[in-house]
């Protein structure tokens, strides 16, 4: 992760959207919501959200293809992690889980297993509990 420079308005558009967004949102779905503020052509976004990965701001959620604010630097810690993410698959709901016991088994798996890293993303799928309690009811 490199030092970012100061955000380009496009980049601080799309990253004030996924900040206040309750679920991670698709390209697309930030194309729709930020095309009245300018942003209509699809490889701007994409240049944002690149950007925005790059720079630890926000994360990709691969297994649904959508993004997220970095909950670390929202509250202002910029320490480099290795993203962690429980997704309720009912209510769509993501929590960015910052839990050091699990980087250090991540660590202990990547120096057994890895000669290299090329992404480091651990996704749990689930029912939250909000979602479990209505079901079981």
């Amino acid at each position: 992760m490199t030092e970012p420079k100061p955000l380009t308005p496009h980049n601080r558009k799309v990253l004030d959207l996924l900040m206040r967004s309750r679920k991670p949102l698709s390209a697309y779905d930030i194309l729709g919501k930020l095309s009245r503020h300018g942003l209509r052509a699809p490889p701007t976004i994409y240049r944002a959200l690149d950007y925005l990965v790059k720079h630890g701001l926000a994360h990709k959620i691969q297994s649904l293809n959508a993004f997220v604010a970095c909950h670390a630097h929202v509250v202002g810690d910029t320490h480099e992690h290795i993203s962690q993410f429980a997704i309720c698959r009912s209510c769509g709901t993501v929590e960015e889980i910052e839990d050091p016991s699990v980087e250090k088994a991540l660590q202990k798996v990547k120096q057994k297993f890895l000669q290299t890293v090329e992404h480091e993303v651990l996704e749990i799928s689930g029912l939250c509990c909000d979602c479990a309690t209505q079901t079981a009811a």
